[in-house]
C-alpha cells in the first residue's frame, strides 16, 4: 500500500473516530436534557392511605356540614371542615379519619382544581399533610361525584396541636361542594 492510501486510510479512522464521539456526546447530551426538563406535577405524585377494611363500618362521625351547596371559588377558597385540638380527640396509635364530601363542576375535570385535605398543624407548621387532587381523580363534570381522603392520624407532639380537614379550592371558577363529613375510626394500626 502506498504512503498516500496509508494517510487517506488513517485520516478517514480518525474523522470517523471524531465524527462518532461527536455523535456519542450529543445523543448523551440530548438524553440527559430529556431527564432533566421534565415537567413532573406534584399533585399526581400524592400517596395516599387506605382504612384498614375491618374498620370500614366502625367510625363514628366527628364533623357533618349539610351546605345545601357551597359555592367555591377564589373569594371562597376552603370549606367548612374540622378543626380539633389532639387534647380534645385523644387519639391513639391505631387513629385514622376519612374525609367525604360530594362535589360538581362544570369545566373539564383537568380544570376543577380543588384538594380534599387532610392534615395536623405544630405552631403554625403541618407535620403530616395529606390531599387528594380532584383535578387527577376519575371524576365526571355536571354531576355530584363523591369523594374521599383515609388518613391515619399521627402522634401529635403537644396536646395543643391541631387536626384539620377541608376542601381546599386552588381553580379561578367555581365548584359546588356539600355533605362534607369527617368519621374516626379506633382499632386498626396503619398496615392491618
Amino acid at each position: 500500500m502506498s504512503e498516500k492510501g496509508l494517510f487517506r486510510g488513517n485520516l478517514f479512522a480518525g474523522f470517523s473516530a471524531v465524527l462518532l464521539v461527536g455523535i456519542f456526546i450529543c445523543v448523551n447530551h440530548y438524553l440527559d436534557y430529556r431527564d432533566t426538563h421534565q415537567i413532573i406535577d406534584p399533585l399526581a405524585l400524592a400517596e395516599r392511605e387506605h382504612l384498614p377494611a375491618h374498620l370500614e363500618d366502625k367510625g363514628n362521625r366527628l364533623a357533618f356540614y349539610d351546605l345545601e351547596p357551597l359555592k367555591m371559588g377564589p373569594a371562597v377558597a376552603f370549606s367548612p371542615g374540622l378543626w380539633i385540638k389532639f387534647k380534645d380527640l385523644n387519639p391513639s396509635d391505631a387513629s385514622w379519619i376519612r374525609v367525604t364530601g360530594k362535589v360538581w363542576f362544570s369545566c373539564p375535570v383537568s380544570e376543577a382544581k380543588c384538594s380534599l385535605v387532610a392534615t395536623c398543624n405544630h405552631q403554625g407548621v403541618n407535620f403530616k399533610y395529606m390531599f387528594v387532587a380532584l383535578e387527577h381523580e376519575n371524576l365526571e363534570p355536571n354531576q355530584w361525584n363523591r369523594v374521599s381522603n383515609d388518613y391515619h392520624v399521627p402522634q401529635a407532639p403537644d396536646g395543643e396541636d391541631v387536626l384539620q380537614a377541608y376542601f381546599w379550592y386552588r381553580g379561578k371558577g367555581e365548584m359546588l361542594v356539600d355533605s362534607v363529613e369527617v368519621t374516626r375510626y379506633e382499632g386498626g394500626g396503619r398496615f392491618k
